[in-house]
């Protein structure tokens, strides 16, 4: 028989991108179960989205119905895209198909196939778009975008999407019977859904945000207070302090951007607020400016002078007053640390009902005096460092330790206050602090004690209760950080990894600095907190609470030994080694008498912000 001679040379060319598209398709469809599922493909004129997929729903009696609740997908696929230094893979999206998606009113997802790992990735359509839109509110000139993913789309991916595109459907039918058709004499107005899926109308709802976002706030309800403001569209002129409210629950929220968007449009009508919620308006934006690196640190802390300066801006801002004018070293620390006292008492008095800012203007006192203290230790040990041979044992050291029983004391006492009044906040802060107090008490009792001639003896291991002290701060430390992360405090986030970190670093464990280093890097990167971008530049480059001290104390000692030798004053070898706990000055401290807390009955106190 002849053989036939197949002639190739006039047939259609198989296309590779083609082949992965197939292929693509053909995993994605079995990762969709069909008892939950109905894959439709999207083939006649496709212009951006690959498939429909509705949902089924199993009865009581086991047979399923179809929903038609649907969610849409747009599938992409590659086998050459690298991926990046953090595992994700980037993808160009075109603005236009964004907007078609979103357009769809329905749940939509890109999604990612990677053929080298046969692996599925996706976003959420609307998260894409909050996050351009976070970044540049005039995203949509721009033609293309960097869609990054880094989710994989798995069994429990696939179940939230489940349950999101089910709850999408019974809401939009429930928001159904309250369209209508506008006749001539209607006035248009939004409607708005609260958690439970109840429809209000924006009207009413910017009303109420007017009316009671003070409390909202107060009562940190911030999601809440967001949720409104998002669903209160579309809408015209608002009542300034509407932006107001919503402007600080973003700020609080992390959203800057958004945060920013919003007081400015109320600082517009500035002059419409009180002095003391003027100043609290130009703070946040000042400080949100401050965050994202729109102004440095200089800046920011001259416009925050300006504000101080006006008398009439409320007791927050007069603390600040007061701490700056402690701070500036206008006068001795021992005045100073008085005149402090007597600002701070005089602002208790007159605004005595409010609990939370007792709170603030005690924790506050507390705050300044830890430099105070730990300073006149430092001071005090001057005298005996070079020659004491139980430095841990010497007058300075044991009365330090009864000032430091007395100074604990008063912050346990703020400490059961603030949660009295339920000021979580304060409590996190509160107990931070004391983490903080003990990190710097261990370090100066540690370097102190290991003073080696012209330097301090870094070799010397710590002492097991010091170490175990130390390891179980951080502990504590990773549950504070769960209860800022609760509160979505992110700037209180970054201080307590701060806090963290370095006492990870004095203790040794690098492995676990890195680890918390990354994480301060990611909370700052993904909050766009440029302005504290320095402080972290700051302690991973020699600049800790220790390694600080370790610099100043030594420069400070070798000054005074070569000043000593220059002068041609010789110290006599031969002093028995007691001599100085013996005949030891005693020691000087800036703070006599500490400010006494006074706790009114909680019970009857308003807790205002």
């Amino acid at each position: 028989m002849k053989r036939y001679n197949f002639d190739n040379t006039n047939l259609p060319k198989v296309n590779p991108n083609e082949d992965l598209e197939t292929i693509s398709n053909n995993f994605f469809r079995p990762l969709f179960a069909i008892e939950k599922f109905e894959i439709r493909s999207e083939t006649a004129r496709d212009k951006g989205i690959d498939f429909h997929i509705e949902l089924k729903k199993e009865q009581p009696d086991g047979a399923a119905v179809y929903t038609n609740f649907r969610f849409a997908v747009q599938l992409k696929a590659t086998e050459s895209i690298e991926a990046n230094t953090n595992g994700s893979f980037s993808i160009q999206i075109y603005s236009s198909n964004i907007n078609y998606l979103l357009n769809n009113g329905m749940p939509a997802f890109y999604v990612f196939y990677h053929a080298p790992t046969k692996s599925f990735y996706y976003e959420n359509v609307n998260s894409f778009f909050a996050e351009l839109q976070k970044k540049d509110v005039e995203w949509n000139k721009q033609e293309k975008h960097s869609l990054r993913f880094s989710k994989l789309l798995d069994a429990a991916a696939i179940a939230a999407i489940y349950n999101e595109t089910f709850d999408n459907g019974i809401l939009l039918r429930q928001l159904n019977q309250f369209l209508k058709f506008p006749v001539a004499e209607d006035k248009a107005d939004g409607v708005i859904i609260d958690s439970n899926n109840e429809v209000y109308s924006v009207a009413e709802n910017i009303a109420y945000i007017d009316q009671f976002g003070p409390d909202l706030i107060n009562g940190h309800h911030f999601n809440f207070i967001i949720e409104i403001e998002q669903r209160s569209h579309p809408r015209a002129e608002v009542p300034p302090r509407f932006n107001l409210i919503c402007g600080i629950a973003y700020f609080q929220r992390g959203n800057l951007y958004k945060a920013m968007e919003l007081l400015k449009l109320a600082q517009q009508k500035l002059e419409s607020f009180e002095p003391e919620i003027q100043a609290m308006l130009n703070y946040t934006l000042l400080n949100a400016k401050f965050l994202l690196g729109i102004i440095n640190k200089q800046d920011f802390d001259d416009e925050i002078s300006r504000i101080n300066e006006n008398q009439n801006s409320g007791s927050f801002f007069a603390i600040e007053r007061a701490y700056k004018d402690l701070s500036s070293n206008r006068v001795k620390p021992e005045i100073g640390i008085k005149n402090f006292y007597k600002a701070i008492r005089s602002i208790v008095k007159k605004d005595g009902q409010n609990a939370h800012m007792r709170i603030t203007a005690y924790a506050k006192i507390l705050d300044a005096e830890v430099p105070l203290l730990f300073h006149d230790l430092e001071l005090n040990f001057t005298y005996i460092i070079r020659y004491t041979k139980q430095p841990q044992e010497s007058k300075a050291y044991r009365e330090f330790l009864d000032i430091e029983k007395a100074y604990l004391k008063r912050m346990d006492l703020l400490t059961d206050f603030a949660l009295k009044n339920k000021y979580f906040l304060g409590v996190s802060n509160l107990a931070s602090a004391k983490i903080e107090w003990n990190y710097k008490k261990i370090f100066h009792k540690h370097l102190l004690s290991h003073w080696n001639d012209r330097s301090f003896d870094l070799s010397t291991p710590l002492y097991k209760e010091d170490l175990d002290s130390l390891t179980e701060g951080c502990e504590k430390l990773d549950k504070i950080l769960y209860t800022y992360e609760m509160l979505e405090h992110h700037e209180n986030m970054v201080s307590c990894l701060n806090t963290k970190y370095e006492i990870q670093h004095f203790i040794g464990k690098n492995d676990e600095a890195i680890l918390v280093r990354n994480k301060i890097a990611n909370i700052i990167e993904s909050n766009d907190f440029v302005g504290l971008k320095t402080r972290q530049n700051e302690l991973i480059n020699g600049r800790t609470a220790h390694e600080r001290f370790i610099e100043a104390y030594t420069l400070k000692i070798n000054e005074i030994q070569d000043l000593i030798a220059k002068i041609g004053i010789e110290v006599p070898k031969d002093i028995p080694d007691d001599i100085y706990e013996r005949e030891e000055r005693n020691p000087d401290w800036t703070i006599t008498t500490f400010f006494e807390f006074n706790f009114p009955d909680y019970s009857l106190i308003n807790s205002k912000t």
